[in-house]
């Protein structure tokens, strides 16, 4: 990790038993770099994240990550100030205005360990809870991502079909698991 003071660091928006997530700062940008530039982690993620993923792709993200109102791309961290991954939203348009997709990576170096599932329930969590407009949050998930299906399922989203052939990835074409999950879920009845 590099030698970064934690009173620069912005503030955590989520802190679980396993991870932190924050808004990210250039000083991110060789850290996420060097955890994101596996093909395991770009196999599973749409085409607009990079591979290989380069200093510069994570300096552009980070810069528009920190421009956009509202932010909704954060920085995943272990309790120890690691970076370990990436999670964000992405509004709806239209008629599904207030339905959100929610996507995430962790660093391969940090599977296995919770972190995925700590990160996707408390920021599911917080995005209800900051986004009072918001109905519900869906994610979908390429064939064979059997671990990103089973992180989803431990966060209580729930599995509600699959686009048959809807994704082709690298010459290859794969069905898309759909997951949601509801404001009600977590507030209850």
């Amino acid at each position: 990790m590099a030698s970064i003071n934690p009173e620069s660091l912005p503030a955590p928006i989520v802190t679980t038993d396993k991870c932190i997530i924050r808004p990210y700062t250039l000083s991110d940008a060789e850290p996420m770099a060097a955890a994101a530039n596996f093909p395991e982690i770009s196999l599973y993620m749409r085409n607009r994240f990079p591979s290989p993923y380069t200093l510069e792709n994570s300096k552009f993200w980070i810069d528009f990550s920190m421009k956009a109102t509202p932010m909704v791309n954060f920085g995943i961290f272990t309790l120890d100030g690691d970076f370990a991954g990436g999670i964000g939203l992405t509004p709806g348009q239209d008629v599904e205005y207030r339905t959100w997709e929610i996507g995430y990576w962790v660093a391969k170096h940090h599977w296995g360990k919770g972190i995925a599932t700590s990160a996707l329930k408390a920021f599911s969590a917080w995005a209800f809870k900051e986004f009072p407009e918001l109905l519900k949050l869906e994610a979908g998930v390429f064939e064979g991502n059997g671990a990103s299906m089973k992180v989803l399922e431990k966060a209580n989203y729930v599995r509600e079909g699959v686009r048959r052939k809807a994704i082709c990835k690298k010459g290859k074409v794969l069905d898309q698991v759909l997951f949601g999950l509801l404001r009600e879920d977590l507030e209850g009845p």
